[in-house]
């Protein structure tokens, strides 16, 4: 009779530990359910926000090209039409002096038509992204301060408008820490379109720094929002560099058929 009420006993209490542990399991289940929930809420809202500020950037800049194309490039066309009409001039150093301010005249409306370009949106679809690049480059080349070469390998295809966007400011922002920083006179972009993956390398021969050995507070904004914008287009943002060996920046993303939209792995 005891050992009957014993394993009685036995029975109830093993019954007891396995619903404790089934209710234990249910409720980490249930736990890691939601946190995962709150932890995808969390990352496509941080995705919504940059892509958020990136269109705020895209309007600004498609603003400020605007007024450069309606305002001063006007202005500076109306002027080089003024200095036109003017008289022959006998003074012979006179007339130079006009013919030579004619010529600046000119060149600072090219300046402002391929600065205004660089700066629309729309131009850039327009050109694609290997044109984008090309003009940006031939722009630092045509000041005299750098030597510019751009590679393409592989069969070019079409992404994304908004992803060839988001590339061609990584290469603008690149562009602007190479001048600010580097020191550099060679600049080389590369494009490499492979089947799958599709690889944007920016390199220059400047002098370089240890990425290691960078506190958070010295990435700079340029760098930061480099990585950024490559979140955001589901890419791969590295840096390769060193002390007087120069800066490679590259970016890997995945080929994706330009019909879907950058924000095609965000659940709506």
């Amino acid at each position: 009779m005891e050992i009957s009420e014993i394993g009685k006993l036995v029975i109830i209490l093993t019954g007891l530990f396995l619903l404790m542990g089934l209710f234990v399991l249910s409720f980490f289940l249930v736990y890691r359910k939601n946190q995962n929930a709150k932890e995808c809420q969390i990352e496509n809202l941080n995705q919504a926000l940059m892509q958020t500020q990136i269109e705020i950037q895209e309007q600004t800049l498609k603003t400020i090209a605007q007024e450069i194309h309606d305002n001063i490039g006007q202005v500076l066309s109306l002027a080089k039409l003024n200095l036109n009409t003017f008289p022959v001039i006998t003074d012979a150093a006179i007339q130079t002096k006009m013919d030579d301010t004619k010529q600046l005249i000119s060149k600072a409306i090219i300046d402002l038509r391929d600065l205004s370009r660089s700066l629309h949106g729309d131009k850039i679809n327009e050109l694609g992204l290997d044109q984008a690049i090309s003009a940006e480059l031939k722009f630092l080349q045509n000041t005299g301060q750098f030597t510019t070469k751009l590679l393409i390998t592989g069969n070019p295809y079409k992404m994304a408008s908004q992803k060839e966007m988001v590339l061609f400011r990584m290469v603008q922002e690149a562009m602007n820490n190479v001048i600010k920083h580097s020191k550099a006179k060679n600049i080389e972009v590369q494009l490499q379109y492979q089947q799958e993956v599709f690889q944007l390398t920016i390199t220059d021969n400047g002098i370089g720094f240890n990425p290691a050995k960078l506190q958070p507070a010295q990435t700079g904004i340029g760098l930061k929002s480099m990585q950024n914008r490559a979140a955001l287009i589901g890419g791969i943002f590295s840096v390769i560099s060193g002390a007087e060996k120069g800066t490679c920046i590259a970016i890997k993303i995945k080929n994706v058929p330009s019909a879907v939209g950058i924000l095609e792995n965000i659940q709506t």
